[in-house]
């Protein structure tokens, strides 16, 4: 009777092996925490989106969460500044490397392409996506539900600023009004400048919060998605406001995405 329960003991052992790396083999996240997809880059876009092969085999075009870099092959805004300094910068950071892909709640974007948060180790020391933005590289980009890293990266654009890095240097050295930005238009699209705005009056369009001019064609835009980041600086209304960002033609003249406060280098009355 002795002899046979080391032998019970290990067969409930080997079932129990069995039954944990079925599991695991089953198991998107494989071996790795909280869902991290194991693959390896096989080709760099741009400065937000590769081509991963995932460990399982599948080729996955891969947008990454919560940033947004210059244009570099816009079907319409073409390219833009520091568009192909950020490709550059992807491409030296993740070429042909092994990378750990985590998702949020929204898995897929509209175009099909898998969103994920992209770290170089399993540990999540790394971030691509933050790492960009500390470099000045990209901006936030916040769309929900996807948002469970977006402290993390605001904290980056807050270095990135302070270090005057990328985009920040470029618009430290350019400052229009909004009268000189509508002017000069044509060749300040898709750059980096400090603009001077006083708001004249506010309106909604869709999910567009757009804060108009006292002069000039030439406003600023909040998307419903960020203007709660914003609830602590309002009202607008009658407010200088002087203001970082990249220049785009709109439907009412040209204007700039606020995307967070940080972009709001001064506020007030007359500066």
């Amino acid at each position: 009777m002795r002899k046979r329960i080391p032998l019970l003991l290990l067969a409930i052992a080997l079932i129990f092996h069995f039954m944990l790396c079925s599991f695991l083999e089953s198991s998107p996240s494989g071996q790795y925490p909280e869902n991290l997809l194991e693959g390896r880059v096989v080709d760099v876009i741009d400065g937000d989106t590769a081509k991963i092969r995932l460990k399982k085999g599948s080729l996955e075009t891969v947008r990454y969460l919560l940033i947004d870099t210059p244009e570099t092959h816009h079907p319409e805004r073409r390219r833009e500044e520091l568009g192909i300094e950020a490709f550059i910068a992807n491409r030296e950071i993740v070429e042909k490397r092994q990378v750990f892909l985590e998702l949020d709640l929204q898995e897929r974007d509209k175009y099909g392409r898998l969103l994920a948060y992209l770290w170089l180790d399993k540990d999540k020391q790394f971030m691509v996506n933050e790492e960009l933005v500390r470099r000045g590289f990209a901006m936030p980009l916040t769309i929900p539900p996807n948002v469970k890293y977006a402290e993390r990266i605001h904290k980056a654009l807050d270095f990135a600023r302070e270090n005057d890095n990328g985009l920040w240097k470029r618009a430290r050295k350019r400052h229009f009004s909004t009268a000189q930005a509508w002017a000069e238009l044509p060749y300040l699209k898709g750059n980096f400048i400090t603009l001077k705005i006083k708001v004249k009056k506010i309106i909604k369009s869709g999910n567009r919060n757009i804060l108009l001019a006292d002069s000039g064609r030439f406003s600023l835009v909040i998307y419903d998605s960020d203007i709660d980041k914003f609830t602590f600086l309002t009202p607008f209304y009658g407010k200088e406001l002087k203001v970082v960002g990249k220049v785009m033609a709109g439907y009412r003249g040209g204007e700039i995405i606020l995307k967070d406060p940080l972009q709001i280098l001064s506020f007030g009355t007359d500066n």
